[in-house]
C-alpha cells in the first residue's frame, strides 16, 4: 500500500519523471501502448514539469501547471515539431498517469476543448472560435489587464504569450503610423512577423492595451515574471484564449475571401471549393486559388510555418 501523502504521491520514486513511469506501469499503459511510447510521453511531461514549472513533486502539480504544459504541446504541433496524433498521445499519458497518481480526474484535460490541438486528422470539424456573445462574458469577469490582453489575442491574432510581452505602447504607435504592426515579443523561434491594421476594433483594443500597460515595458504587470502571470490567466481565463485566436483566423479568412471559412459554414474540408465557387459564382480554379492564398495570408500572420494548420482553425 502505497503512502499517497509522501512525495510524488508515493509512486516509489524521489525523482517526479520516474514517479510518472511507474504510474503509467500501475495504470496498465505498458499493456496498451509500446512501452517506449508512454514513458517517451511520460518523460516529457516530467521534463516540462522540472525544468519549465520548477517542480520537484507531483503533489504540487496543479490546474495552472497542466494548462502551461497543454499550451506547450499546441504550440509545437502549431510550428511543426510534434504532430497533432502525438500530441494526443502525450495528453491522454498525462492524463492516465495523473489519475492514478492523484486517485482522482480533477486535473484531466481534453487536447481539443482545453488546448486548442487539431483533431488526429488535423482538420477541425467542430468550430473553436469565440463568439461575441462568448467573449463578453468572458472579458466581463477579468480585470481591466486581463481582458486587454484577450482583446488583444482577439483583433491581432496573437498567442498568449506574445500578447502577455508585447509593448502595446509601441505597437500602437506602428498602427497609428504605418497601418500595420510588427509581432516580435514572444514569438516562436524570435520570427517576427506582420499584422495589418484593417479595422478601427483593432486600433482600440492597442489604445486600450497601451493604456493599461502604464510605464512598463510590456502587457506582464511590473511585479510579476511572465510565468507567475501566465498561470494567473489560465485560472482566470482557462481555455478561452485559444478561442480568440480561432476568431481572428476565421474573420481575417472571410475579409480575404468574401465567403466564411468552411467550419464556420458547416461544410467539410473537401468541398470547401465547389462552396466557394458557388457562393462567389467563379469557377472551381479560381476558388482554389482564393482558398490557397487566403490560408497562406492567414498562416503568416498567426506565425505560422506552414499553411496546413490553418487546417485546424479554418477547417
Amino acid at each position: 500500500m502505497r503512502n499517497v501523502n509522501a512525495k510524488n504521491f508515493g509512486l516509489r520514486s524521489s525523482d517526479l519523471t520516474k514517479a510518472l513511469h511507474n504510474a503509467g506501469r500501475l495504470a496498465g499503459l505498458a499493456l496498451n501502448t509500446q512501452e517506449g511510447s508512454y514513458k517517451s510521453a511520460l518523460t516529457t511531461f516530467g521534463k516540462f514539469l522540472k525544468e519549465e514549472q520548477g517542480l520537484r513533486d507531483l503533489r504540487k502539480v496543479d490546474e495552472e501547471h497542466v494548462r502551461a504544459y497543454g499550451e506547450y504541446l499546441a504550440e509545437r504541433v502549431e510550428v511543426g515539431s510534434l504532430v497533432a496524433d502525438s500530441a494526443h498521445n502525450y495528453i491522454s499519458a498525462m492524463n492516465t498517469a495523473m489519475s492514478v497518481a492523484r486517485g482522482n480526474d480533477d486535473l484531466r484535460m481534453t487536447a481539443v476543448k482545453d488546448f486548442g490541438i487539431p483533431e488526429r486528422s488535423g482538420v477541425a470539424v467542430e468550430n473553436k472560435a469565440i463568439s461575441g456573445v462568448e467573449h463578453e462574458r468572458i472579458t466581463s469577469s477579468l480585470n481591466d489587464r486581463m481582458s486587454a490582453i484577450v482583446e488583444l489575442q482577439r483583433e491581432l491574432g496573437l498567442r498568449l504569450k506574445e500578447s502577455c510581452l508585447i509593448n502595446a505602447k509601441d505597437v500602437y504607435k506602428q498602427a497609428l503610423e504605418h497601418g500595420k504592426v510588427t509581432i516580435e515579443d514572444g514569438t516562436k523561434g524570435g520570427r517576427e512577423r506582420e499584422v495589418p491594421i484593417t479595422s478601427d476594433s483593432q486600433i482600440e483594443a492597442l489604445r486600450v492595451a497601451a493604456e493599461q500597460q502604464g510605464k512598463h515595458h510590456s502587457m506582464t504587470p511590473s511585479d510579476q515574471t511572465y510565468i507567475q502571470f501566465q498561470r494567473e490567466l489560465y485560472r482566470e481565463v482557462g481555455r478561452g484564449m485559444h478561442g480568440e485566436r480561432h476568431h481572428y483566423a476565421q474573420d481575417r479568412y472571410e475579409q480575404l475571401t468574401g465567403v466564411k471559412c468552411p467550419v464556420a459554414a458547416g461544410i467539410e474540408h473537401k468541398e470547401r471549393h465547389d462552396f466557394i465557387a458557388k457562393e462567389l459564382n467563379i469557377s472551381k480554379d479560381e476558388a482554389r486559388k482564393l482558398d490557397h492564398e487566403a490560408r497562406m495570408v492567414v498562416s503568416n500572420e498567426l506565425g505560422h510555418g506552414r499553411i496546413q494548420i490553418t487546417n485546424s482553425y479554418l477547417g
